[in-house]
């Protein structure tokens, strides 16, 4: 018999990953056999977001979608006892719809067209449910931050000064937003200010003691690792490493990679020996080229700070340079990581019509050879 709280229920109880996003998109079949359009909506909207924070968003992308056309044929669709925070079915999705925003330049298989569609579709059904553009303009930023920096900064002021409504982020994810554009713009003393309230807890992320806290250790901790102030950056990768703080949204292994990289070369081989699998696991590649450009600084400094020509490896065969005696030649591991980034960043900066990939390869290959 159709149940669809029992579905929800039994898929609650698995653990985040491939089998609970399978058991939410059977329920949602299911959903659809027994033509529950509300339930059709909301399993598909819990599918995004086990996608979206325990996956890596891909599922997301094939599935709102889907959303998107189950609500144009049923405008009015309510919600279930699930989701009763939000007044109707549509305001669930526009809170869905910021997530998707957030991924797509994440995947340069996304075409720019379909990007820009999802932008103007958000905006338009943003408009029509009474809401005001503060959380377009937002996304327009992101977005726009890797194609025309002009651009963004534009829309980065719009977000600034206009409204908050019902779907703007938590005052503090915003404040934080705020901080790391302004750290990104090189004014320090401005972060600074908006950062006191964040700093002395006054300022919190829906209920979350430490979340917007940790997330302004995570801000600043990019800030001094753009500057190459290791030093600075080492602090803030020890305030907020996982293992400490027991919260796996913290997870930045492969910058602490970077940064243990000039600063404790024991500790960066073995995160690396602890990470390279989940790495090459990684699906978005936004995510993929970050993760490869830390490796390529990681294993330049293997070998020249640390004087290394082979290192020793425990990997398997699913490692595409896999080798039986487990001795690996750096510069080979170099070369891997360097020609995985330069693939990512050529297909980005193709999709974006821009060059923001391959001029952060540059740099970074620049910075290493100083």
């Amino acid at each position: 018999m159709y149940d669809p709280d029992g579905l929800k229920k039994a898929y609650d109880k698995l653990e985040h990953g491939r089998a609970r996003v399978t058991a939410i998109r059977n329920a949602a079949e299911d959903a659809d056999v027994h033509q529950d359009t509300p339930f059709r909506i909301f399993f598909r909207l819990d599918l995004c977001r086990e996608s979206c924070f325990y996956g890596d968003s891909l599922d997301m992308m094939i599935v709102f979608p889907e959303v998107l056309a189950i609500i144009d044929r049923y405008p009015d669709t309510p919600v279930t006892a699930f989701n009763n925070n939000f007044r109707d079915s549509m305001a669930h999705i526009l809170w869905v719809y910021k997530w998707v925003l957030n991924a797509c330049g994440g995947f340069y298989q996304i075409p720019m067209s379909d990007c820009l569609k999802f932008l103007e579709d958000f905006k338009k059904r943003s408009l029509a449910y009474g809401y005001h553009l503060r959380s377009y303009y937002d996304h327009v930023y992101n977005f726009y931050y890797v194609i025309d920096k002009q651009k963004a900064e534009e829309a980065f002021h719009q977000f600034e000064n206009t409204a908050r409504d019902a779907n703007s982020d938590c005052k503090a994810c915003e404040c934080n937003e705020m901080i790391d554009f302004y750290l990104r713009q090189g004014d320090l003393d401005r972060a600074n200010r908006l950062s006191e309230e964040i700093e002395n807890l006054s300022l919190r992320c829906h209920g979350a003691m430490m979340r917007a806290w940790l997330v302004l250790k995570k801000n600043y901790m990019h800030y001094y690792l753009r500057q190459h102030a290791f030093e600075e950056a080492e602090a803030y990768c020890r305030l907020i490493d996982p293992r400490r703080v027991k919260n796996e949204e913290f997870c930045y292994w492969d910058d602490f990679l970077y940064c243990y990289a000039y600063r404790d070369m024991g500790k960066a081989l073995q995160i690396y020996r602890s990470h390279w699998k989940e790495w090459e696991q990684e699906r978005e590649p936004s995510t993929l080229f970050d993760i490869s450009l830390n490796c390529v600084s990681f294993f330049s400094r293997l070998a020249t700070a640390g004087k290394k020509q082979t290192v020793k490896l425990s990997m398997d065969q699913t490692f595409c340079l896999y080798e039986e005696s487990g001795v690996y030649r750096t510069e080979a591991l170099y070369s891997y990581y360097y020609h995985k980034a330069k693939d990512l960043a050529q297909k980005f900066d193709e999709r974006n019509g821009s060059d923001f990939y391959m001029e952060c390869l540059r740099e970074c290959v620049s910075f290493l050879e100083s």
